[in-house]
């Protein structure tokens, strides 16, 4: 539609409004922009309206002009608002949209901007800031404005901040690979290292042509992350026994890692043939591998290990003396990471039957008994850690969690139930657990008598198996973006210097009986985990635990009682009465840094919390608590208030 008769006719009744209404009928511009408008009075009623009262005004004779010009004036500006147009003159290009998507979410401004200043720049509570906001007000980040600033703060100068971001951003979809690869520098440094981890944990090997295009021109860490995101398609295989032979130092490396993801009998003899020569370092190279002639070689070797260690004179009765080889030991167990298959189950079986191993480092001489760390850090079996048993739990733990395979997920109950491995059969609770975690069979009543058995055999047997429960239950998440439990494990990969974070999601019904199973129990270590994987949408399940974490922080260990301000804030509690004063109270003296940020950690409403922030006053004013270091009425007051401000805004 042409709209230029109604644009000219505005234009001249403005310049009649300044000339006054009495010349009018004299205006000829004004009678050639109302002729010129005609064509359009047939159009629709609107349009004939305004043609109607333009006529009127150039009529020779009339009265109340002045009128029907405001009213002429009125509804030509009411026609171009809702016919609005933007030209220009130039030939029209096309906008630059985001290319990770076109969600745009009602946030103002201003929460968005703080958001990404948060992420794009240095500074002090940042991290904590951006961590906070991903637990309260996920929905923002799927904003694109918000997943722009997420790819830039993979270069953050705080590292940790930039790890949290690369694990939030491997959850995204494709759509943001786009962003991920513009700009992509292969020459950089860890922010591309970065990108490369996030693409993989992506697309995986969908972005394999992104790799052989950036690997000719990408230097050291860069070039490293890439060689290893080449273990996703099978069809590298012809490159990397080419890479493995000509590439030096790091790289190299990274090009074994990559081979071992292969699952070609190619592949398996060059590593055969790497652990005739160098044993320690293969199974390094094997350690992530979940192919089947790797869970072999792994099985094989620790088969071939303890029955070569059987040898006569050495050891305690059926103990296992091994002369100069536990590292090569340590090296093989740590390997059973991921591993599955007849050979692997055989070997598990072999090894569970030994009570205890010892080793000599000088010559016999010297006979010790071998305890072994996993990955760098000790057992979570701690209490009553038996070495190879104890160990090898914890990695089939480990494995089910990565992928619930159903001949594992049998071993593991077989191990748990056979009685003839004495006490080390407890160390499979973890992964029982956990295939009944991920299972569809509710797995309440099971647990139940689980504990309860434990409790009728003691009190040491009841510690053992809160410490096995609570490693069950790490890494166990309510995602509020998905609206669904998950059994996330982070596994320390060498290879991305880093650690790979794997979930699957749990079928149980966590915040039904399960919970009150966990509720009964009644243990700190257990605890514990329950406020980390708290549902605060579960309204009936968040009630149960208020009463039972209220009960806690009255009653528990005065080193505890905070734990459980924390998960009574998580269950949006209101209330805070007698909280802040039993832990003073338990205290006896505290400092006046204690006191002011235990404000600030307190659950409840503004007004719940004012009055038990008071409360505490007075006990110090009366002389029931003394305060030491830094104290003073007027900085407590400012905190108080500091907190009630907060509070009231939501935070």
């Amino acid at each position: 539609m042409n709209l230029a008769p109604i644009y000219e006719l505005r234009s001249r009744l403005r310049a009649s409004m300044i000339a006054g209404a009495g010349l009018l009928s004299e205006d000829f511009r004004l009678k050639r922009a109302v002729e010129e408008m005609a064509p359009l009075a047939a159009l629709n009623p609107v349009f004939a309206k305004i043609n109607q009262l333009a006529n009127a005004l150039i009529a020779e004779e009339g009265e109340g002009k002045e009128g029907i010009l405001m009213d002429t004036i009125s509804l030509v500006d009411a026609v171009l608002c809702t016919q609005g147009v933007v030209a220009v003159a130039e030939e029209p290009e096309p906008i630059e949209v985001s290319e990770c998507g076109s969600v745009v979410t009602n946030a103002p401004y201003s929460v968005v901007k703080g958001l990404v200043e948060a992420l794009t720049t240095s500074g002090n509570g940042h991290y904590q800031f951006v961590v906070d906001t991903h637990e309260e007000q996920p929905e923002l980040f799927a904003d694109y404005r918000v997943k722009s600033a997420m790819v830039e703060a993979l270069g953050a100068g705080y590292a940790e901040l930039a790890d949290k971001v690369a694990d939030w951003l491997k959850q995204e979809s494709e759509e943001i690979l786009p962003l991920l690869q513009k700009g992509f520098d292969p020459k950089g440094k860890k922010e591309m290292v970065r990108r490369v981890q996030v693409i993989e944990g992506i697309a995986g090997g969908k972005a394999n042509d992104f790799y052989l295009k950036m690997l000719p021109e990408a230097e050291k860490e860069v070039r490293c992350a890439l060689l290893y995101a080449l273990r996703h398609n099978q069809e590298n295989i012809e490159y990397l026994l080419e890479l493995v032979k000509k590439e030096k130092g790091n790289a190299k490396k990274m090009a074994y890692y990559a081979l071992a993801e292969m699952e070609d009998e190619r592949a398996e003899k060059v590593f055969r043939d790497l652990y005739a020569k160098k044993p320690e370092d293969t199974m390094i190279y094997l350690r992530m591998t979940t192919n089947g002639w790797a869970s072999k070689l792994v099985g094989e070797s620790l088969m071939n290990l303890l029955a070569r260690c059987k040898e006569p004179g050495y050891g305690k009765g059926e103990n296992l003396y091994l002369p100069m080889e536990t590292e090569l030991l340590r090296m093989i167990v740590e390997a059973f990471m991921s591993k599955k298959g007849p050979e692997i189950c055989d070997a598990y079986r072999m090894a569970v039957t030994i009570p205890d191993i010892y080793y000599s480092h000088d010559s016999g001489k010297t006979v010790n008994k071998w305890k072994m760390s996993i990955l760098g850090r000790q057992s979570y079996y701690r209490r009553d850690n038996k070495g190879l048993a104890g160990t090898l739990a914890y990695l089939l733990e480990d494995s089910i969690r990565w992928k619930q395979d159903e001949e594992l997920c049998a071993l593991a109950l077989e191990l748990y139930e056979n009685q003839e491995i004495q006490d080390r059969n407890k160390f499979f609770l973890p992964a029982v657990l956990v295939t009944k975690l991920l299972g569809e069979e509710d797995c309440s009543e099971w647990l139940r008598k689980q504990l309860y058995n434990a409790g009728v055999l003691g009190e040491k047997k009841k510690k053992d198996m809160a410490a096995f429960l609570g490693q069950s239950l790490r890494g166990l998440v309510y995602d509020n973006m998905r609206g669904k439990y998950y059994l996330q494990t982070r596994i320390r990969d060498d290879a991305n210097d880093g650690y790979v974070l794997y979930e699957q999601p749990v079928k149980q019904d966590i915040g039904g009986a399960f919970m009150d199973v966990l509720i009964e129990y009644c243990a700190e270590e257990v605890d514990e985990r329950i406020i980390n994987f708290i549902n605060p949408r579960d309204e009936v399940c968040c009630r149960k635990l208020e009463a039972y974490f209220y009960k806690r922080a009255l009653t528990g260990a005065t080193e505890k009682l905070k734990t459980y301000w924390t998960g009574l804030r998580r269950c949006n509690i209101e209330r805070c009465e007698g909280l802040f004063v039993k832990y003073v109270k338990r205290q006896g003296e505290v400092s006046g840094w204690d006191i002011c940020s235990s404000v600030r950690d307190l659950p409840g409403t503004a007004e719940a919390l004012e009055k038990e922030a008071e409360a505490v006053l007075q006990l110090i004013q009366k002389g029931e608590v003394k305060v030491r270091y830094h104290w003073s009425e007027n900085t407590y007051r400012e905190c108080v208030e500091e907190a009630l401000a907060k509070r009231r805004k939501g935070y």
